[in-house]
């Protein structure tokens, strides 16, 4: 088991750590010991110069069953590196129990991907890119518990050298020292930590307790992740988000905010937002300037409209809703949140027995916004997409003659619209389309979002053909172009 793991910067207290070096240094050898004599085989290279480390306070930095992992700001200062941190990861299950004593360099601890106990460092550009990993090459650890259930880092680590490594992004998170690789060494620490995060100023016991939600406390409670938890430090008519009493407010029932705009944020509340970079100035029906926004249309800090960045994904400024009701009669309410979405106006061609006849050789463009779900069960085959089809879809018809070959693609996708395409038919739209599962010839769902999709096919037989502009996801519609050529 290994997984991808967040780096985090730990605050707390410095610790003073014991260091030492590894490898020689060529000005140790004494002149009366060397022999410069012609005869004489040259000196041994001592190898490079271990950098020794110095760290701050150990701090958790996540949990999950069977593991735990840590993290300690490095100070040492390391060439290139905007910041360096150290890292200390514990994979329960691989030894039968992780209380004990553990030789780094030995055994299954010898490489990462095997570890259970697993000490890397890390160097990082001003982004939090990774520049340059080290993995453990020596020392040894006695833990007196073992951190991967008991989440407590509590032990001594001992001479603890590591060396630059790559580690395989395949899956198997082989590490491999690099030829000619730097080395850092660490010498004697005391593990000392829990799993509640250095930052937290509220009761240590009230972190993670699996009751109440814990406010504005210098750390997210992991509680406020659960069911509707109480929140313990706001006032009535907040809520807690991202360790902040947020203001709640009610989008369409005009209920704006004492500070901020007034936005959807979860199928069952809407809270007051005060990063003005979320809210566009752009009015209902026009275009929002900033591709980063997700408000517009504000009326007495309330936003009435939603930059359409989920559904069309052409950033218009589009009517807030939570049912058809909210809509003109000539609109849908396109969801986004739970129920709460935006008002469309859906597809003329929803459906096979409205679909839009296509010319060989002539560009269309379309949209899946505000449409349904019709066609599903069948393009899933091997000789379609392959995968199950949740999304929005529409339909295209096109006159084909028995043995003609055409190729279908689709460009041009908005950004957040995952794409996929497929042939039906031919035959009477009700009988081709209706049936459950399609019978479906050909298809493509082969990129992600914004991608093109295309396909060849050879008409089987003459008639009307039906081509569905689909989404491999529930959630994802949105603009394209469609052609079908003909040689």
């Amino acid at each position: 088991m290994r997984t991808t793991l967040t780096l985090s910067t730990a605050l707390g207290a410095a610790l003073l750590l014991a260091v030492g070096a590894c490898g020689g240094d060529d000005d140790a050898t004494p002149d009366a010991m060397v022999d410069d004599s012609p005869d004489a085989e040259p000196a041994p290279d001592a190898g490079p110069s271990c950098t020794a480390l110095t760290t701050e306070a150990q701090d958790i930095g996540g949990t999950d069953d069977n593991f735990a992992y840590w993290v300690a700001p490095v100070t040492t200062t390391l060439t290139g590196a905007d910041s360096v941190s150290m890292q200390m990861e514990f994979y329960g299950g691989i030894e039968s129990s992780l209380a004990g004593t553990f030789d780094l360099a030995e055994g299954n601890q010898a490489n990462y991907s095997t570890c259970a106990v697993c000490f890397r460092v890390f160097e990082l550009d001003e982004a939090g890119e990774v520049i340059r990993q080290y993995f453990q090459s020596g020392g040894s650890v006695t833990l007196a518990a073992d951190p991967s259930s008991a989440y407590v880092l509590d032990g001594d680590l001992t001479d603890l050298a590591l060396v630059e490594v790559t580690i395989a992004t395949d899956g198997s998170f082989v590490s491999t020292p690099v030829e000619g690789g730097q080395c850092l060494t660490l010498g004697s620490l005391v593990l000392d930590a829990d799993d509640v995060p250095n930052a937290w100023t509220c009761a240590l016991d009230a972190y993670n307790d699996g009751a109440n939600c814990d406010c504005e406390c210098g750390a997210l409670d992991p509680d406020c992740d659960l069911e509707a938890p109480p929140v313990v430090g706001c006032e009535t008519g907040e809520v807690c988000r991202n360790d902040t009493c947020t203001e709640t407010c009610d989008v369409l029932g005009a209920e704006g905010c004492t500070a901020g705009t007034c936005g959807f944020e979860t199928a069952d509340t809407d809270i007051c937002y005060t990063d003005a970079t979320l809210v566009d100035a752009a009015a209902l029906g026009a275009t929002c300037a900033s591709a980063d926004a997700f408000f517009c249309a504000v009326n007495a800090t309330i936003a009435t409209g939603m930059c359409d960045q989920f559904v069309a994904g052409d950033g218009v400024c589009r009517e807030a809703c939570d049912d058809n009701t909210d809509c003109e009669a000539t609109e849908v309410c396109a969801a986004v949140v739970g129920a709460k979405g935006l008002c469309i106006t859906p597809p003329a061609n929803d459906t096979c027995q409205t679909a839009t006849a296509l010319t060989i050789g002539t560009p269309v463009n379309g949209s899946t916004a505000g449409g349904t779900s019709n066609y599903n069960a069948g393009l899933q085959t091997a000789t379609c997409t392959g995968f199950s089809m949740p999304g929005d879809d529409v339909a295209y018809s096109v006159a084909l003659t028995a043995g003609q070959a055409i190729t279908v693609t689709l460009s041009n996708a908005s950004a957040n619209f995952d794409s996929a395409i497929a042939i039906l038919g031919p035959g009477e739209a009700a009988a081709v389309c209706d049936a459950n599962p399609v019978t479906c010839h050909a298809g493509a769902d082969d990129g992600l979002s914004g991608d093109d999709e295309t396909f060849m096919y050879t008409a089987g037989d003459a008639g009307t053909y039906y081509i569905i502009v689909d989404s491999y996801s529930a959630s994802s519609a949105g603009t394209f172009t469609l052609t079908v050529t003909s040689p």
